[in-house]
């Protein structure tokens, strides 16, 4: 698009950690604009994060997505999502990947494509998520979820969860993102 525009690029001033928590820490940072003003401005530093979409063929082609249900305890509801999760440090977007679809359906998948490396929310968050699409399915064994992670694994139909998506328990803004770039790549694959 556009690159490096140094009319729009602040300055950082100064930069002071506020607190650290589990999966992020909060920053304070001092900046200058390209204008000259200063501004105090807060950011959360957090891993950046994995997506999984992964389908299922049934008879006669009739896809369907292999997705999680579970507590989420900052809406303090049941949520109906994608399998996702953080990267661990050192660890391959990729990798993460296949390794929260292992943990959290039992599932392996034979394919898996890079959909969208996005950014979640750029005015206070330092993250990139990552969307991968898996397919050629096989089961490998029982879920094998953290251990505050409870989740019931399900197989939706693609046409329900189009239709339904950003309602009732499908409101997961990173689900909402996933499907999106899901939709996106099947209609360039089209």
């Amino acid at each position: 698009m556009h690159g490096t525009d140094s009319r729009l690029r602040w300055e950082e001033l100064s930069r002071r950690r506020v607190a650290t928590c589990p999966i992020f820490d909060v920053y304070s940072a001092e900046r200058r604009s390209p204008g000259g003003q200063t501004g105090e401005f807060w950011f959360l530093a957090a891993p950046d994060w994995v997506t999984v979409v992964p389908v299922l063929r049934g008879e006669g082609g009739k896809e369907s997505f292999l997705m999680v249900r579970q507590f989420r305890h900052g809406a303090e509801a049941i949520t109906t999502e994608f399998p996702a999760g953080l990267i661990e440090r050192g660890e391959e977007p990729r990798d993460a990947a296949l390794r929260e679809l292992r943990e959290e359906t039992g599932y392996e998948a034979g394919r898996l494509v890079l959909l969208s490396a996005l950014l979640p929310n750029p005015a206070f968050m330092t993250n990139r998520c990552f969307t991968f699409l898996a397919e050629e399915l096989a089961p490998a064994g029982p879920p094998v979820p953290d251990a505050l992670e409870y989740l019931d694994a399900e197989e939706i139909s693609v046409r329900d969860v189009e239709a339904a998506m950003g309602t009732g328990e499908l409101v997961n803004a990173f689900t909402v993102m996933a499907l999106q770039s899901f939709q996106r790549f099947r209609a360039g694959a089209a």
